[in-house]
């Protein structure tokens, strides 16, 4: 603050004192005061995105979100809710957090990406430092599976370096080739760092349809036996979703 005083107070005497000082040195000298204070970290965030620009998530903000937003994940809500908030309140986690989100095209995989992405950058799926992936338009051919590797490697290594807090977002993973999937996985481990890079403040969303058949069938279940969608918990979904997306045949 008393830099942004100094800097003001400069600016409003300088009328006054053009006639004793030199234009040229005057304005090296404006310029100075000016270069300074904008490259003051709080107001140079003011002007551009930075990473650290939320430090913080709002519990309660996330919260609102979904519950106004999300209608008829009961389940999902709860999870997002506690491993997110939990996640960035967490000054030295252990690994990086996973989000493996599963349902049929419509259900809002997407659509609570971007509520989490809105809720850690004000820019949420157009910050810098949110990154989105979908299969079939970024690695569309097998035939380019070591190159896709290792430039998907090096985007990835080069985002953290730059953002430790960079979330990925990897849509269409049931379409995702088997190699791309292993060479993601070493940065979703309880690495330190991998090459210098630490990669354990950074979130991974993967989103997928598989094991949606199944979430569906014991939905049907619970409806055929009287009971509320509501009353399905995380255990009567998770064994059933796990090898399904498991055995599925197209990854």
């Amino acid at each position: 603050m008393k830099l942004g005083r100094a800097a003001l107070g400069l600016l409003l005497l300088a009328p006054l004192a053009v006639r004793a000082v030199e234009p040229i040195s005057l304005g090296l000298a404006l310029a100075g005061v000016l270069t300074g204070y904008i490259s003051y970290p709080r107001l140079f965030c003011f002007f551009t995105e930075c990473c650290s620009q939320k430090g913080s998530l709002s519990r309660e903000a996330l919260q609102k979100d979904l519950d106004s937003k999300l209608f008829g994940q009961h389940l999902a809500k709860k999870v997002i809710l506690n491993a997110v908030s939990g996640f960035i309140s967490n000054p030295k986690p252990k690994k990086p957090l996973t989000l493996s989100l599963h349902g049929w095209t419509g259900t809002g995989k997407n659509f609570v990406s971007k509520i989490i992405a809105e809720n850690i950058y004000e820019g949420g799926l157009n910050s810098d430092y949110v990154h989105l992936f979908v299969a079939t338009l970024h690695f569309p051919h097998i035939s380019n599976i070591t190159l896709y590797k290792d430039q998907l490697q090096s985007w990835i290594r080069g985002n953290v370096s730059a953002c430790a807090r960079s979330i990925f977002i990897f849509d269409e993973m049931d379409k995702m080739h088997a190699g791309l999937i292993d060479a993601i996985k070493p940065y979703l481990d309880y690495y330190d760092n991998l090459d210098g890079v630490s990669y354990q403040k950074a979130i991974f969303i993967f989103l997928s349809n598989a094991g949606a058949e199944r979430i569906t069938d014991v939905a049907l279940d619970f409806w055929r036996s009287g009971k509320q969608r509501e009353e399905i918990r995380l255990r009567d979904m998770e064994h059933a979703l796990s090898v399904s997306a498991f055995n599925n045949k197209n990854s």
